[in-house]
């Protein structure tokens, strides 16, 4: 496997372990629909693609930014069906571990759901959101009481992913599982606990070069305490975890935040006006606008892009769809191809909508173990600033290796009985030449045109020493030599941007 890997990896594009718009200048650009809707899903998938051909580029956008009208009742039912924790409150999910001793049950869900979200929900940019926004509002489910609270945080973030930022802002910091794991259910008047005055302002809203000072610190750490959560006590007739003002513990003196006075004598307000100052301070704004281009244009965002989105922030209310359409009609967005490299669960979800693969048994533990390897499980970044944003993190050459491999084993449909790719499916009863298999399979899984060295290399390949225009009339050989293709392209260089 070693071998082929290496092959696999140098036979296209170039050199994969030196992936950057630079290096692969002389790929063919992607397809202005290609990139759209590869920079707007967790990858393409042949119904997909007919649609947003059939109407056009701005109208499947429009469906896009309207998660509310597409149907996901189906999948929403299939996951309610088997996973039930994901729909369970915080208390439910407590007494179900106390029951059961299943102490990582809620999580796994979470994760099985979220990637079957990802797959073959037709929401595809809400999804695209709400993994989003989970990076940027940062927990970690391996830290301890966290992995209890998360599915109630995952559908907070899921409702407001589309909405405004203010809101989402506010909701989070409600979340039992913000307020545990940035220690703010700590928080009192005798003690303030700054970690998450600071998060909130270094990486929610303002970021770190945003204008705050220490004394803004402090001052917002008191204007929090007495935020925290009920403590799960069914004797005592609490049979949740949700969040609860303590006034006793609040501290009621005078603040200042960012200039704007906070009078004495207050209790909750003095946190929810300092949510309401950071939600509309010019820093977040930028800040937010930053995150988003950098999300969907660039690694290194134009700056003027970035003024724009502000502006559009700032106009808008903190509206995260105006932010979305203007981002993605955006002329910047539209030469950006090859700028985004996929990160690995981009690069992993994106393979198995590609290739239409089918998940049966247990392939949760087969995903997870693949993106535990390249070190992007869902919901275990164990830092508060999430998942890194930017390519150069993601590449070496271990990590591309594991990648290649994990192409191959699908494509050669050695991933065992738990993920399957019907390359039947994929290839059509016309494709019956190395050339056909070649030019339908870099159709349904590229969405790209090949350069003309690239297809003679893989038609070679499919020839197997054979005539290329010739039938493989053995089908046994043809699904092999198919196969063989069909891993390669997923571990080229084509398939390693969106």
């Amino acid at each position: 496997m070693m071998q082929t890997a290496t092959r696999a990896g140098a036979m296209l594009g170039g050199d994969s372990l030196a992936l950057s718009k630079s290096d692969d200048a002389s790929l063919p650009p992607p397809d202005p629909i290609g990139l759209l809707l590869s920079r707007t899903s967790f990858g393409i998938r042949e119904e997909e693609w007919q649609a947003a051909r059939r109407i056009g580029a701005d109208a499947w956008l429009a469906y896009q930014l309207a998660p509310e009208r597409i149907d996901t009742a189906a999948l929403e039912a299939q996951i309610a069906a088997s996973l039930p924790t994901v729909a369970m409150t915080n208390g439910q999910i407590i007494a179900l571990v106390r029951e059961t001793n299943r102490q990582f049950q809620a999580s796994d869900e979470l994760r099985a759901a979220t990637i079957l979200r990802q797959v073959y929900s037709p929401a595809q940019l809400h999804e695209v959101m709400v993994e989003f926004w989970t990076n940027h509002f940062n927990v970690n489910v391996g830290d301890a009481a966290v992995r209890f609270y998360k599915n109630v945080d995952d559908r907070d973030i899921r409702r407001h992913a589309m909405g405004r930022f203010a809101d989402l802002l506010k909701t989070n910091a409600r979340s039992p599982a913000m307020l545990f794991y940035l220690d703010n259910y700590l928080n009192v008047a005798s003690g303030p606990n700054e970690n998450y005055a600071r998060e909130l302002m270094e990486l929610h809203t303002l970021g770190v070069d945003g204008g705050y000072t220490e004394d803004d610190v402090k001052a917002v750490a008191r204007a929090f305490t007495g935020w925290t959560f009920t403590a799960y006590d069914p004797a005592r007739g609490v049979n949740d975890v949700q969040f609860v003002f303590l006034r006793p513990r609040h501290d009621t003196r005078a603040k200042r935040v960012l200039g704007v006075d906070l009078p004495a004598g207050r209790g909750i307000e003095d946190g929810d006006a300092v949510l309401e100052i950071l939600a509309n301070h010019p820093s977040t704004a930028r800040f937010i606008a930053r995150k988003l281009v950098r999300r969907f244009v660039s690694d290194a965002p134009a700056a003027t892009l970035v003024e724009r989105i502000a502006l559009v922030f700032r106009q808008t209310g903190g509206d995260i769809r105006a932010m979305l359409r203007a981002i993605l009609t955006s002329d910047e967005f539209k030469a950006s191809g090859d700028d985004k490299f996929k990160r690995p669960v981009e690069y992993t979800v994106s393979a198995l909508r590609a290739t239409n693969a089918q998940l049966t048994g247990n392939w949760v533990r087969s995903v997870a173990e693949t993106l535990n390897s390249l070190g992007h499980l869902h919901f275990s970044w164990p830092a508060p600033n999430g998942y890194p944003d930017i390519g150069g993190y993601w590449i070496n050459s271990s990590a591309m290796l594991t990648r290649i491999n994990y192409a191959l084993a699908l494509g050669e449909g050695a991933s065992g009985t738990a993920i399957r790719v019907d390359i039947n499916a994929l290839l059509g009863s016309a494709a019956r030449t190395p050339e056909q298999i070649v030019d339908r399979l870099a159709e349904r899984v590229l969405r790209r045109q090949l350069l003309p060295l690239d297809r003679a290399v893989l038609v070679q390949y499919a020839a197997g020493g054979g005539p290329s225009t010739m039938p493989i009339a053995d089908a046994a050989l043809r699904q092999r030599r198919a196969r063989e293709v069909l891993g390669v392209m997923l571990g080229s260089t084509y398939f390693m941007y969106r």
